[in-house]
């Protein structure tokens, strides 16, 4: 992958470095470290190891924060994890046509049988997941969303969207067999169409009060812009 790091640095400061991931690229090593990773490319960059403060999956795009020493580590670490000081948001396509805002709260684990998360009774194990979406543009057979994100559950999007029947399209775990074989005949699209386009901190305490309402946002990828041009409406 031609990936120039410098060219997507959002931001950088001596705490924390956001930067724009493309879609195909290992956030982090997997288990054979045999792949091109971001944090390997960053750590590099930084001349030390690179430490993700939260989980962008391999075919997702957009926005990952790193944080350059442990203290910042552990307060990011907070953020990202108490929703309430930090808003996530994503830009999907999903299948269908969704006509007006609304939220999604259904409880999420792994499943017994696969590499899977699903919806399931808290008393099953199962830990709260909220997400929220807002209408951006809808198309006749597809809706453009953006999505915020409550809570932190892995998969979180793309299985909340599922349970409403509006899989994000190009998503071959949880998605539509036809959509995402629509996609990949009409405009050579095989993946999930998901991308983390705005961070926004809001009311931050301690070391990084610093960054209390900075927000920080990057376009849609290219490729996707032009496959909305082509959807019709």
């Amino acid at each position: 992958m031609n990936f120039s790091l410098k060219d997507n640095i959002i931001y950088e400061d001596s705490n924390l470095l956001i930067v724009n991931k493309p879609r195909g690229l290992l956030l982090q090593q997997d288990g054979d470290g045999e792949h091109e990773s971001l944090d390997k490319i960053v750590s590099d960059y930084l001349k030390m190891v690179a430490m993700p403060v939260h989980r962008l999956d391999k075919d997702t795009s957009g926005l990952c924060v790193f944080a350059k020493n442990k203290k910042a580590a552990d307060e990011l670490g907070k953020i990202f994890n108490d929703h309430s000081q930090i808003e996530k948001h994503y830009i999907t396509l999903v299948n269908g046509v969704i006509e007006e805002d609304g939220a999604v709260d259904a409880p999420l684990r792994k499943s017994f049988e696969r590499k899977k998360m699903v919806v399931a009774p808290l008393k099953s194990g199962a830990k709260s997941a909220i997400t929220e979406y807002h209408v951006l543009e809808k198309y006749k057979d597809y809706t453009l969303l953006d999505v915020r994100l409550l809570t932190g559950r892995t998969h979180q999007i793309r299985v909340h969207m599922s349970y409403i029947r509006h899989h994000v399209v190009g998503d071959i775990k949880y998605g539509d067999y036809k959509v995402n074989n629509i996609f990949k005949r009409e405009f050579v699209f095989e993946n999930q169409f998901l991308h983390a386009y705005k961070l926004k901190f809001l009311d931050l305490k301690g070391p990084l009060n610093y960054l209390k309402n900075k927000e920080f946002s990057v376009d849609l990828p290219p490729e996707l812009q032009e496959i909305l041009k082509k959807l019709d409406k």
